[in-house]
């Protein structure tokens, strides 16, 4: 299903455009799967190298049993490297020390609708995908970027 909108532009020129029904599409349909992952004992040059290699803007953290641990983005590294001028030594850091321990995760079958609700309400970017009967083995990532570019579609 698509939803037609026409309106004014931010210009005053006039604009239609056709998106997809984010009540409709369902995040496996959309998510990365798969992850670029590591384990949260990863040295912080090193995460960052293995995430600028990878063209990725997240690491997810996996733990010793496999599960879901933490979840690092860009910014995380970013102010991190920006905390060595304030005394903290980037290069001794760990993903440990930076990582999101708390990770909002959505399910496949979940609409993009409800997923970027989700990300709204707690002002996150990105969610960790996983199954509904085992919500601590990540399965993807979905990004607010995935949603934006559906919606454009």
């Amino acid at each position: 299903m698509l939803i037609e909108l026409d309106g004014l532009g931010p210009y005053g020129k006039g604009i239609s455009m056709t998106i997809a029904d984010p009540t409709q599409i369902k995040v496996k349909d959309v998510m990365h799967e798969g992850v670029l992952s590591c384990d949260s004992s990863l040295g912080l040059p090193d995460a960052a190298k293995l995430m600028m290699d990878a063209r990725m803007r997240s690491l997810v953290v996996i733990d010793a049993d496999c599960g879901l641990a933490g979840i690092v983005s860009q910014s995380d590294m970013v102010n991190a490297r920006l905390l060595q001028e304030e005394g903290e030594n980037w290069n001794s850091m760990t993903i440990r020390d930076i990582m999101t321990s708390m990770v909002l995760t959505v399910t496949p079958e979940m609409t993009i609708k409800e997923a970027a609700r989700l990300m709204i309400e707690y002002s996150i970017h990105r969610v960790v995908v996983a199954g509904e009967d085992n919500p601590c083995v990540p399965m993807g990532v979905l990004s607010m970027g995935d949603v934006m570019r559906v919606m454009m579609e």
